[in-house]
């Protein structure tokens, strides 16, 4: 009897054995895979800023231009560029400039006239620094003034020194050529002569 109560529990310890039964709890495997569950990290993607490009500011332009100009220097009045006045005497120059726009809307200027022919007496001569605040009208006429001092020798104490103004428009016929014409009070100051000028000319933008 107690032979055959052994087999019989031999026989169902074999039987659980095959039928998959768990006797001794989580096995080795099973140890392996939760520590390697356990070991996983999840990573959160990764979120790049945005590209910012910088600002680049407006290139500088540095231009020079030459002009035809018609001077009329006038001892008694005011001097007259299209006419002759008594005590005026008329000259016809030319100018050069070298200018830089430093922003929009604004800019300097120096400029240099010399009489070519004339009727009697000195020939003209001038240089003049100038501030120029302009404004565009178009994308292809501008306006400007010119504000700044002049020295100039057609003065009846010589060569002076004074402030010098004018007013002009330029019309762009490429990138880099535009025409131009303006009209300058090369001194203004008492007791000097009154100096204008009246310029046609080009410029070249590089």
């Amino acid at each position: 009897m107690k032979l055959r109560s052994s087999i019989i529990a031999i026989t169902a310890l074999s039987t659980m054995s095959f039928a998959g039964g768990d006797i001794g709890g989580i096995t080795t495997f099973e140890n392996e895979d939760l520590n390697a569950a356990q070991q996983v990290v999840v990573e959160e993607p990764k979120v790049e800023a945005p590209v910012v490009a910088p600002v680049v500011a407006e290139a500088l332009g540095l231009y020079v231009g030459g002009a035809i100009t018609d001077i009329a220097v006038n001892s008694a009045d005011r001097a007259n560029l299209f006419g002759d006045e008594v005590g005026q005497e008329r000259q016809i120059g030319l100018t050069g400039i070298i200018g830089y726009d430093f922003m929009n809307y604004l800019g300097a200027e120096l400029r240099g006239t010399v009489g070519v022919a004339k009727d009697n007496g000195t020939k003209f001569k001038q240089i003049g620094a100038y501030l120029k605040p302009n404004y565009d009208i178009t994308d292809e006429i501008n306006i400007y003034a010119l504000l700044g001092a002049s020295r100039a020798n057609m003065n009846p104490n010589g060569t002076e020194t004074g402030f010098s103004y004018g007013a002009g428009l330029d019309y762009g016929i490429s990138d880099n050529v535009s025409v131009f014409t303006d009209a300058v009070n090369y001194m203004k100051k008492a007791d000097t002569n009154s100096q204008w000028g009246l310029n046609l000319g080009a410029k070249y933008q590089f």
